[in-house]
């Protein structure tokens, strides 16, 4: 029974509640519950059966493997059912009673109003402590209440810092009663969300606002301790979300990503940071496994499968791209293989629909994820992600009461009944819906049948009773948990009148009593005839298979293996080497440990070594493109600031562009990834070589020079941008000047800044404010220092000399002047200086700035001791570059050998890898192009290409990989159009393509993947 204290101490303790402080409760009457009988799983990997759960109030008292129920405890009997842990979201948005503060501006907006101490940029929200706005919501806990869920951890999913996550219970109760946990995580995104500032307004600007609000925060919150310590120190102004961030390393962050290749970004970030490494999980972590692996990442994992593909008539299966059918098919194993390489991950519904989230988890349990995993990632790993481990995610004393309890397994066939919070239960299912069923009733030498229907939820039960092929009218029922009543008229059995009947369970099975019409009493006792369904065992779900193949990357042309490095003999072809010596005729070249380490003729091949014939083939090496687009994510341009430097392209290479595999196709080895041209100063390139297959790390070329893009001409004034983008300096070439020199003297000082500070802490020991780091200003100072090289877009020869001259002046050289149309005009002074020149074959008109362009620019420049290349800055013309280069042949003459350095040593000297490749010579990287023909003909095909000896691209390869391409693909679509309307459930993706970037192309945060030209 339950004991209840005397009315007069309830009045009391209510009374009391009318004065008292937050957290007073209206009843604190201590009462004991005990779950009986009952098979408790405990934690993944114990549970008893035939127990007793003891809870009082709102806490776990014991669990008991004897049913000896504590003398007051009232008793509720789970026979036949399982209690769980309370399962645990740990990303989600429930009970935060805010929304996000809506400022009119009209774009672009360079500065926020800073109000409070807040940060200087709209999209970090780090002092946000979201216990603050918890509120709680009973309808919206039903979303997850349903499921088995009984706390979560919330945060405002808004901004790139997003503040304070809070841990709650979903109880019905006030907020201080279910705030388990006040701070938990900080929030992260690359997303900016609501803020209204222009900055950033690309992946790679967002990126280097986090690492930039790192290091503030370092710099911070160290500072701040000193002045402390030192009262005579100056201490930095008030930043509340800098101080917020002081603590991150005891904290963790919990880091929303959309896709693969942004999580694996993250995880790069923080542990850059020194920081646990907590991702949301995008769902496609099983195609680059082995890479996540690396980062020891904990995640959060959504059960996010995309929905089938339509593929039903012949137009819609041509415009599915493999990778969509790949995914589609890959998606419910995810989470196994997570747990296959151990990586730890906990399960949330975020991004999914409710009704969603168990014929996921089940598909994801058929797909290879065992029950004992799934468990735990609702549990213990969910408990611990969100920072409530100590009192939720397993059954023991102490622990809150939130339990989940069902009938039968809920990984399989089960149903969740109830789930309680905080020791109260939360009805899903009447347990009255436990009558429902056949059931053989005996009355004496009478044998009688009940059928029973009884809704799961609300709704009237229906019933009927026969003997034999008799059937007898049933009238007055009534079924509750404990008890079934009706009235039968028994005529038909040979009973005179009316009688009435009442069944209830007991450990033998069904027991009960009829009142006949004269009121005698007789027992009755029966059982429950199994159903059919329950009597057959279900059977096992059939182990999954697969027709895609898991490639790197996970899409059409994607490598099964990556490529090793050969022993190579290649025999009697003509040899482009890109150095004095020309071409060469009936030239052997040999090849091992990534180098070429022979050239000459009748070379003998060394034992295991493969040898090509290569008769009638041209070899050259590798093509470089000084100045390319391709292998980008989220925007080329972070088109905001005037001075963007911080910015690096590095930090969004992506290793899943086909472009890579289709320019390696056409002879290309290396190419330099530049920045846009929105800004004077843009971002930092990144050189990568094309290693199809490879990671967006191993992708990099690290023997190249540090370069940067900065620009002249109609884009970095913003000519054609349109009337509302007026506001940023410079909006003239002049300007454009002016912007410069104030760039290049601000670096100079903050460097003159941080040198006198490490002066005067070595000389005189003294406590002064630390210089606060900025990216932004050591990335210019390492081009005054000519450790980062310039590249820069220009176009008439006037802002060419202009920039010379300032270069000249802060005495650094610029590295390469890009497009350079108007190079032709200046090519003596750009000799003089020691500048190159990347240019395009024959591109001219396309806009005012370059009405003077001539086809024999490339030719006139080389001619005058300029190094002269030839790039594509552009996604398809890089495929081409061989062509182009051949133009200058045609327009003026270019002897074929000078022509072909114009992309390959040339390039390479502007790129600082000139010594590692560019050329055919011994002792350098084994960057080779095998062609079919002249490799200066529109003809040309090439055969084979190698980076370091790997051959990365092979045409015969290339055409096998075709065919089995088309036959995977169809075997995928007949696998969607053979899948049940379940199996075809999932999220529309709402991810666009990638753009194909060009060199002015803007991605502006409210029009997005805007072009503008």
């Amino acid at each position: 029974m339950k004991i209840l204290f005397p009315p007069i101490a309830l009045l009391a303790t209510v009374s009391l509640g009318a004065f008292a402080g937050d957290g007073q409760q209206s009843d604190n009457t201590p009462s004991l519950t005990a779950l009986t009988h009952a098979t408790i799983v405990l934690s993944p990997q114990k549970q008893l059966t035939d127990a007793t759960l003891v809870i009082e109030n709102n806490k776990i008292k014991s669990v008991l493997s004897d049913n000896n129920v504590p003398a007051g405890a009232f008793e509720i009997n789970l026979t036949g059912y399982t209690i769980y842990p309370g399962f645990i979201d740990p990303y989600t948005n429930y009970g935060i009673e805010y929304k996000a503060p809506e400022e009119k501006h009209e774009p672009p907006v360079y500065e926020i109003k800073r109000i409070g101490g807040n940060a200087a940029n709209g999209a970090i929200h780090a002092e946000k402590e979201w216990f603050s706005y918890v509120y709680p919501d009973k309808k919206t806990a039903q979303k997850w209440l349903t499921n088995g869920f009984t706390s979560v951890q919330s945060a405002f999913q808004d901004g790139i810092f997003r503040g304070t996550g809070v841990s709650l219970s979903l109880a019905d109760k006030n907020a201080n009663q279910v705030i388990y946990k006040a701070r938990t995580h900080q929030f992260i995104s690359f997303d900016k969300g609501s803020s209204p500032q222009d900055y950033p307004n690309s992946l790679m600007g967002s990126i280097a606002l986090i690492r930039q609000t790192f290091s503030d925060a370092r710099w911070y919150n160290e500072n701040m301790a000193k002045a402390k310590e030192y009262p005579e120190m100056k201490a930095p102004e008030f930043n509340i979300a800098l101080e917020k961030l002081g603590n991150l390393k005891s904290s963790g962050v919990i880091f929303e990503t959309t896709n693969l290749n942004n999580e694996l970004r993250a995880a790069k970030l923080l542990k850059a940071e020194k920081l646990p490494i907590h991702l949301l999980g995008s769902g496609q972590e099983y195609a680059r496994i082995d890479e996540l692996r690396q980062y020891s990442p904990q995640l959060i994992l959504p059960l996010n499968y995309p929905a089938a593909p339509d593929v039903t008539d012949e137009e819609k299966a041509n415009n599915t791209s493999l990778s969509i059918l790949r995914h589609w098919e890959r998606a419910p194993a995810n989470a196994a293989v997570l747990a296959s390489h151990k990586i730890p991950f906990s399960l949330t519904q975020h991004g999914i629909e409710t009704n969603a989230f168990w014929p996921r988890l089940k598909l994801a349990i058929t797909a290879g994820l065992t029950e004992q995993q799934a468990l735990a990632a609702l549990t213990t790993e969910a408990a611990t992600a969100a920072g409530i481990e100590d009192i939720a995610g397993k059954i023991a004393p102490g622990y809150m009461a939130d339990l989940v309890v069902t009938k039968g397994n809920v990984f399989a066939d089960g149903t969740i009944v109830s789930v309680w919070t905080q020791g109260e239960e939360h009805k899903l299912v009447a347990k009255s819906a436990d009558w429902d069923g056949e059931y053989s009733l005996n009355l004496g030498n009478l044998e009688l049948t009940l059928n029973l229907e009884v809704p799961q939820t609300k709704g009237k039960a229906k019933g009927t009773l026969s003997a034999g092929d008799d059937e007898l009218t049933v009238a007055h029922l009534t079924v509750d948990d404990d008890k079934v009543s009706f009235s039968a008229e028994l005529s038909a059995a040979g009973i005179d009148g009316i009688s009435r009947f009442s069944l209830w369970h007991d450990a033998q099975g069904v027991q009960g009593r009829r009142i006949a019409a004269d009121g005698s009493i007789e027992p009755i006792n029966g059982k429950k005839l199994a159903s059919e369904s329950t009597a057959k065992s279900e059977p096992k779900p059939a182990q999954a298979s697969y027709v895609s193949k898991l490639v790197q990357p996970i899409q059409a042309f994607g490598a099964p293996t990556l490529p090793q490095a050969e022993h190579l003999l290649l025999k009697n072809a003509t040899v482009w080497t890109s150095t004095d010596k020309g071409i060469l005729e009936n030239t052997d070249v040999l090849v091992a440990d990534g180098k070429i380490k022979q050239i000459g003729q009748n070379i003998a091949a060394p034992s295991g070594y493969q040898v090509i014939n290569a008769k009638g083939m041209h070899l050259t090496s590798g093509i470089i493109d000084e100045h390319s687009h391709i292998a980008i994510n989220g925007g080329v341009n972070e088109a905001t600031d005037a001075v963007t430097a911080e910015v690096r392209i590095g930090d969004v290479v992506d290793p899943d562009a086909v472009a890579i595999y289709r320019s390696l196709a056409g002879g290309v080895t290396t190419a330099n990834l530049l920045h846009g041209s929105a800004n004077p100063i843009g971002g930092q390139a990144q050189v990568i070589q094309l290693r199809w297959g490879e990671t967006a790390e191993n992708l990099k070329f690290t023997q190249a020079r540090p370069g940067i893009k900065f620009a002249l001409g109609e884009n970095v004034k913003q000519s054609n941008w349109g009337e509302r983008f007026s506001k940023r300096f410079p909006q003239t070439r002049m300007g454009v000047k002016a912007l410069f020199t104030d760039a290049f003297n601000a670096a100079k000082e903050y460097q003159e800044q941080r040198e006198d500070y490490a002066e005067l802490r070595s000389r005189e020991k003294r406590r002064t404010l630390e210089p606060r780091p900025n990216l932004r200003l050591e990335a210019v100072d390492e081009v005054l220092n000519s450790e980062r090289d310039v590249h820069i877009h220009s176009y008439v020869q006037s802002e060419i000399l202009m920039f010379l001259r300032l270069a000249e002046q802060f005495d650094f050289r610029v590295k390469t002047f890009t497009h350079v149309l108007e190079g032709y005009k200046v090519a003596p002074e750009l000799a003089a200086h020691g500048a190159g020149a990347s240019t395009f074959a024959d591109w001219w008109a396309y806009k005012f700035e370059v009405y003077d362009a001539i086809p024999q620019n490339a030719c006139l420049m080389a001619r005058k001791g300029v190094v002269t290349s030839i790039n594509s800055d552009d996604y398809e013309m890089q495929r081409r570059l061989n062509q182009e280069a051949a133009k200058s042949v045609m327009y003026c003459d270019m002897k074929p050998e000078e022509a072909w350095k114009m992309i390959t040593i040339n390039p390479a000297i502007q790129l600082g890898v000139d010594k590692v490749t560019g050329s055919v010579e011994a002792g350098k990287q084994a960057d080779l192009v095998l062609w079919d023909h002249n490799p200066l003909s529109a003809y040309a095909k090439t055969k084979a290409v190698w980076i370091g000896g790997k051959r990365y691209f092979d045409r015969a390869v290339n055409e096998q990989r075709t065919q089995d391409i088309a036959a995977e693909k169809a075997a995928l679509i007949q696998k969607v159009l053979s899948s049940d309307e379940q199996r075809k459930q999932g999220e529309k993706s709402t991810a666009k393509p990638e753009p194909i970037w060009h060199c002015d192309t803007e991605f502006h945060a409210w029009d997005s993947h805007k072009e503008a030209r």
